[in-house]
């Protein structure tokens, strides 16, 4: 990595496909839950680490038209496209349900029980699917009665 100083970059998405010759960019999120991406101001390349400022975002039906600075033509957004760009994790804290994804989950006593495999949306909230260490998974509503976080650790209060 070029800069040391950005560590623990997360790809959040990639440049999919360039829009307009004026060079505004579609931009594919790597998240389900990605509104979080609307207030963000800059991005990272993903291997590179340099830094791109975002001077537009907007929701389109396949992601976000961006429009960032110094990328003010096709050929220069074209270099983009295909390319995944990230945030420092500590950026992403709290934003995405998605990236609990693989996460492990502990009991009350702090065994390790399984970890998270995918989210289920509900009309009041999500489930959260666990596959337990034995092989079987399990099902719970993603609310406080259910879940504890510590530390960016996951515990389970419940598992009726």
């Amino acid at each position: 990595m070029l800069f040391p100083e950005i560590k623990n970059l997360r790809v959040v998405g990639s440049f999919t496909k360039v829009l307009r010759k004026d060079g505004l960019l579609l931009f594919r999120p790597a998240f389900r839950d990605s509104d979080f991406l609307l207030d963000i101001r800059f991005l990272y390349h993903s291997d590179f680490a340099t830094k791109w400022k975002i001077l537009s975002s907007t929701p389109v039906n396949k992601g976000l038209s961006m429009r960032l600075a110094g990328v003010d033509s096709f050929k220069k957004a074209s270099f983009f496209v295909g390319e995944d760009f990230a945030l420092p994790e500590k950026e992403l804290i709290g934003k995405s349900m998605d990236l609990l994804i693989d996460s492990p989950v502990f009991d009350l006593n702090g065994a390790k029980i399984g970890k998270i495999v995918d989210f289920r949306d509900t009309p009041t909230y999500s489930l959260v699917e666990i596959e337990l260490e034995s092989g079987e998974s399990v099902v719970l509503p993603f609310t406080e009665q259910f879940f504890g976080f510590d530390n960016g650790r996951v515990t389970v209060l419940r598992l009726e």
